[in-house]
């Protein structure tokens, strides 16, 4: 599925990428810091499109986007091979099926049928199938059947899943800002500022 905030990341400028937790911190009065999570670990998009470019172009562009608005779940992927493609082995062929445990941080490789190189590094985007949620990898697999780190509890079912690789990752969003745009010059749309996307959980 295909939605108009994939146009907004086709088209960026700036991409910002926010996947930390969420956390609460207090300081005592002899300077002693305590932090505690708060829960909820989503993606969060910070994106720019450029300023100048034609509004005949980009019209349609607009309507799509703003038939969605601020209360409709777009899907969209992140199609910049410098930012979501693998660090790890290029070249992947084959696939990669792991088990999965609710509220687990790593995934048990069940069977690889890509070559023996093909190992996923830090950093890496996974997929838990085709609409599964998409994690970070968080550590250098020693073989191509080692265990798989991720940067937050998997929030899947419990099962098995082929995984979904690099910038073929697809994300549920909801847009939580909208910019205005203007029309200046002629036949030119800026913005007042960035798009920002939240995961849908």
């Amino acid at each position: 599925m295909t939605t108009a905030y994939q146009e907004v990341f086709d088209r960026a400028t700036t991409l910002s990428i926010n996947k930390r937790r969420k956390v609460s911190q207090t300081q005592s009065r002899s300077g002693v810091i305590k932090t505690t999570s708060v829960g909820g670990q989503v993606w969060e998009f910070e994106v720019r499109l450029p300023d100048g470019p034609s509004y005949t172009e980009y019209r349609s562009i607009i309507q799509d986007m703003e038939t969605l608005d601020r209360v409709s779940t777009g899907q969209i992927s992140i199609p910049q091979s410098y930012i979501s493609g693998l660090v790890g082995t290029v070249g992947q062929t084959g696939t990669v099926n792991v088990a999965a445990t609710q509220g687990s941080t790593s995934l048990t490789v069940n069977t690889n049928t890509n070559a023996t190189n093909f190992r996923l590094k830090k950093g890496d985007y996974i997929q838990l199938g085709s609409t599964g949620k998409v994690y970070s990898v968080t550590n250098d697999q020693t073989s191509a059947t080692s265990v798989i780190g991720v940067h937050r509890p998997v929030l899947d079912a419990t099962a098995s899943y082929n995984l979904v690789i690099g910038t073929n990752a697809t994300w549920d969003v909801i847009c939580v800002q909208w910019p205005n745009y203007k029309i200046f010059g002629y036949d030119q749309v800026s913005w007042s500022g960035p798009f920002i996307f939240v995961e849908a959980i």
